[in-house]
C-alpha cells in the first residue's frame, strides 16, 4: 500500500465517477458496492474489486465514502473496525447528512485509530474532474494537507476548516437554495409556457435578467442583514407581496397550483402589515424561527 493507492466505497451514479477519476488520474484504485455488477465496468478500466467493505479500507491509504445516507458509511466502517482494517487508514467522507451525523463520524473514526475528513460535493458528476470547484473539505488540516493530491483528482480541493460539519452546513444550506430555485424555475416556465412562451426562450430571459437580479438581491439582504438595517428605499416588502398576489391569482385561474410562489406569499401575508415598508430580507428573521 503507498499514497498512491485509493479506494472508493459506494458506486453509484457518484460514486462511479469519482473511482473513474481516479484512475484516469493513474491512482492505484479499489473499488467496493453492495450489487457487485456495478463495479465491474471499473474492473474493466483497471479498478480492483474489494470483496468487501473491511478490505476496501485496508487496501489503500484513503478510503473515500459515497453513499446515500451516514448510517450506511456508519456500518461499512463499523465492518472495517472489526476486522481491524480502519486503525491507521484515512476516511473521506462524500455523503451527504447533517452536521451532527459529520461531528459525530469524525469522532467516532479517531477514536478508533483512524483519521477523518468530510467533504461535500456541490456539483453533478458529469462536471467534477481537476478543473472542478464543486467539492470542499473540513476536519484534520494535516490528512486534507497530505493527501490534496488524491483529492485534486476530483476538482480543485477546497478546505474550508476544522469543523468536520462545515461541508455539510455549507452543502444543506446550498442544496435548500438549489432546490427551491429549480422548483421556481419549473413553475415559472410552465407559467410562461400557458401564454406560448418556450421554456427554451424562458430560460434565455431567466439567464439574461432573472439570474443576476436574483444574484444581486441576495448581496444586498446580506448587507440588510449584516448590518440589522431593514430600510430599503428600493422595492419594498409590500412591493413584492402586492405582485405575488397578481401572480398568485393568474396562476390559480390558468389552472396552475402556484405552490412555491404561493408558499412564499403566504408567508408575507402572515408579516406585511407589520413589515410591508421594510426591505425584503425583513422577513427572514420569520423564516428562522421555530415553528409554534
Amino acid at each position: 500500500m503507498t499514497q498512491q493507492d485509493i479506494s472508493v466505497l459506494g458506486l453509484g451514479h457518484m460514486g462511479a465517477t469519482l473511482a473513474h477519476l481516479f484512475l484516469e488520474s493513474g491512482f492505484t484504485t479499489t473499488v467496493w458496492n453492495r450489487s457487485v455488477e456495478r463495479a465491474a465496468p471499473l474492473v474493466a478500466a483497471g479498478a480492483t474489486a474489494a470483496p468487501d467493505p473491511a478490505a476496501a479500507v485496508g487496501d489503500a491509504a484513503v478510503a473515500v465514502i459515497c453513499l446515500d445516507r451516514y448510517e450506511h458509511a456508519q456500518a461499512l466502517l463499523e465492518q472495517a473496525e472489526v476486522a481491524g482494517t480502519l486503525s491507521g487508514h484515512v476516511i473521506v467522507n462524500l455523503t451527504w447528512g447533517t452536521p451532527d451525523e459529520a461531528r459525530t463520524m469524525s469522532r467516532w473514526v479517531g477514536e478508533r485509530g483512524g483519521r477523518y475528513l468530510d467533504g461535500n460535493i456541490y456539483d453533478y458528476p458529469t462536471n467534477l474532474g481537476p478543473d472542478s470547484a464543486g467539492l470542499s473539505y473540513a476536519g484534520d488540516r494535516s490528512v486534507f494537507d497530505a493527501h490534496r493530491h488524491l483529492l485534486a483528482a476530483l476538482g480543485r480541493p477546497r478546505y474550508d476548516g476544522a469543523d468536520p460539519a462545515l461541508p455539510n452546513i455549507l452543502g444543506s444550506s446550498g442544496g435548500i437554495a438549489h432546490h427551491v430555485a429549480v422548483a421556481g424555475f419549473y413553475e415559472a416556465a410552465a407559467y410562461a409556457a400557458h401564454y406560448g412562451v418556450s421554456p427554451a426562450i424562458f430560460l434565455e430571459f431567466h439567464e439574461r435578467l432573472g439570474a443576476p437580479l436574483t444574484s444581486h438581491a441576495c448581496q444586498v439582504a446580506v448587507e440588510h442583514l449584516q448590518s440589522g438595517d431593514f430600510t430599503s428605499n428600493q422595492a419594498a416588502l409590500r412591493t413584492h407581496f402586492d405582485s405575488m398576489v397578481v401572480n398568485c391569482a393568474d396562476m390559480r385561474r390558468i389552472g396552475q397550483p402556484a405552490i412555491m410562489l404561493g408558499a412564499f406569499h403566504d408567508v408575507l401575508a402572515n408579516v406585511v402589515e407589520a413589515k410591508g415598508d421594510m426591505a425584503l430580507a425583513a422577513v427572514y428573521e420569520d423564516l428562522s424561527r421555530p415553528e409554534t
